[in-house]
């Protein structure tokens, strides 16, 4: 995600936004394992902080999906 800002200066300067489609595939596969193999939210106390960092990593994720979609002119759904 830290990439976002290259790739779209990238698509900007070559014309190309099939780069931020692209992108956002990757993304959602990465997530998609990530969210497979990790639980979120763990109803264990002494698992709170991993919750919370894991939560966020989870909002980020969802910004930097509806930052591209609105750039490839597309809506967000609200949940999935």
């Amino acid at each position: 995600m830290a990439e976002l800002p290259e790739v779209i200066e990238k698509a900007a300067l070559q014309l190309a936004p099939h780069t931020l489609a692209f992108y956002a595939q990757e993304l959602a596969a990465t997530f998609h394992a990530f969210y497979r193999d990790c639980r979120v939210v763990s109803s264990d106390p002494a698992d709170a902080d991993l919750s919370r960092a894991r939560l966020r990593l989870v909002a980020a994720t969802k910004s930097v999906f509806a930052r591209v979609l609105t750039l490839l002119g597309l809506a967000a759904p609200e949940s999935m």
